[in-house]
This record gives structure tokens, sequence and C-alpha cells, in this order.
């Protein structure tokens, strides 16, 4: 599975490790059912998307991430994805200094001090890293790739591999709907194994919230919005993610996705 909050402060990230669940004054009102109605709900949801095979040749994806907290803009990221052959660029700044981050997410080798990093290569203020300031530029740089796809792209991926679903039954939210509940679960050895995450579904099948509950956290953090779903490319993406309650939490801009890379994409940049 893919970690939330790798690359973020507790500031940034208020929803992180824990907070009450709003679960509209109850658990699910369905005992668990087989998980052949997880899969009944998994296949609804990938159709609402444009269909898993709109996604199978959406090799292309960008996004711009950005974290707002009363508001001001505490994170704000430039992803770039050739899904096929694991190319990726991430571009951000600190203090106004520009990073910019190529490599490959398919090409990642075990680190004695940094956990995992990524075959790549690495610019801050335009000066190429080397050795261990290069590696560390890296190792951030794969972790912003964890974190902001999965909060872009986690109703895409239900059906990975050494993922689990279990259908939960309904649930009424904070807005007076029930909404259909599936559980993700992950194999031993997938990402960070103890997340689990709960997505409420539409009468359209389509994710409207989610909530999950990071392994190191004592409960579930809160509800989280998925709103604003617009169509990029063949498939559907929600720009918005919304604390439950709260005001613009999560945002993306610039928002691309289709079949072919823009030429030089992945380019290293020009000394």
């Amino acid at each position: 599975m893919l970690r939330l909050c790798t690359m973020l402060a507790a500031s940034a990230l208020v929803a992180c490790g824990g907070g009450a669940p709003d679960d509209g004054g109850g658990a699910a009102t369905a005992a668990a059912a087989p998980d052949e109605t997880a899969a009944v709900h998994a296949a609804r949801l990938a159709e609402s998307l444009g269909g898993r095979e709109a996604w199978d040749r959406t090799r292309y994806l960008s996004f711009r991430w950005i974290v707002e907290r009363d508001g001001e803009i505490v994170a704000n990221r430039e992803h770039s994805w050739d899904r096929y052959d694991g190319r990726y660029r991430v571009a951000y700044a600190v203090d106004g200094t520009p990073h910019l981050l190529l490599f490959n997410v398919n090409e990642v080798e075990p680190h004695p001090e940094l956990d995992k990093v990524p075959a790549g290569r690495a610019w801050v203020g335009g000066e190429e890293l080397a050795g261990a300031a290069r590696d560390s530029a890296l190792r951030r740089g794969y972790g912003a790739f964890i974190n902001d796809t999965y909060w872009a792209i986690m109703p895409f991926k239900w059906d990975d591999p050494g993922v689990h679903l279990a259908y939960e039954g309904t649930r009424t939210l904070s807005d007076g709907e029930a909404y259909e509940v599936v559980h993700l679960s992950f194999d031993q050895g997938l990402g960070t194994t103890e997340d689990q995450y709960w997505g409420f579904l539409d009468e359209s099948g389509r994710m409207m919230a989610w909530q999950y509950h990071l392994g190191r956290a004592e409960a579930p953090g809160e509800v989280i919005w998925w709103s604003d779903w617009q169509p990029v490319g063949d498939i559907r993406f929600a720009m918005t993610r919304l604390l439950d309650g709260g005001g613009r939490f999560i945002y993306f801009e610039d928002v691309a996705a289709g079949e072919t890379v823009p030429d030089g994409r992945f380019d290293p940049p020009t000394p």
C-alpha cells in the first residue's frame, strides 16, 4: 500500500494521526458480507471512474498537489508520471529554492540509512547533487510520490495485488446520506500493513469520502470528502479533499492524463 503522511509535518496534515471518527452515530448498519459483495462495489467504483480499460491505457498522469491550512498554502508539489516505464518527475520549492527530482519508481533499492532510494538524479537551486545529498533528496522525492499519488488516485488502486476488500454495510455520514462502506486492508509487507482505509460510495458507485486508520494512531482519523469530480482524459478525477465540517484541505491543479507522454517531460535540465 502507499503510505500517507510520509512527507508532511503534522501541522500541514491535521487529519494524520488520529481524531474521533464521524460515523454518523454508530458502526456500520449491516454485518460484514462476503468479499464478493465488496468486489461488486469495487467494480461499480471502477466504472464510475471511466472503467478499468480507461485507467490501463492512461500512460501519463500529472498534477499539482497543494495543501492549504488556515488560508495558507503549506505544500505545493508538481508531479509527472509515466506509468508504463516508471519515469517520475517531482518539483517543489523549499524557502524559495527550487528542487527538481527525476527518478524511476520501478528501480528502488534498499539503503543502509534511508530505507529505500530510487535510481535517479536531483537538483537544488539549479545545481546537481551527488552522493549522500543526492540520495537524501531522492528519498524525499520518492516519499512525495508515495504520499501524494495515493491522495490522488486511491480509488483506482482497489484491485492492486495484496489489497483486501470487505463490505461493511452502510453508514450515515455528517451530510445525512447513507453510503456503502468498503474496508481496505493489506498483505504483510505491502507498505505499512497496519494501516486501514474505508471508502464511502454513493448510489452511482463513486467514492465520495474516505477514512483511514494509520497503524501508529490510536483511532481512525476524521472523514475526508472527495469532491469536485471532473473528467480528465478518459478517466474521472476528484479535485478536492475536504475535512468533514472544515474548509479546503487538499486540492489538485494542472491535472492531466493521457495515453502519450509529452516530449521532454522527463529530460534533465539544460546546464
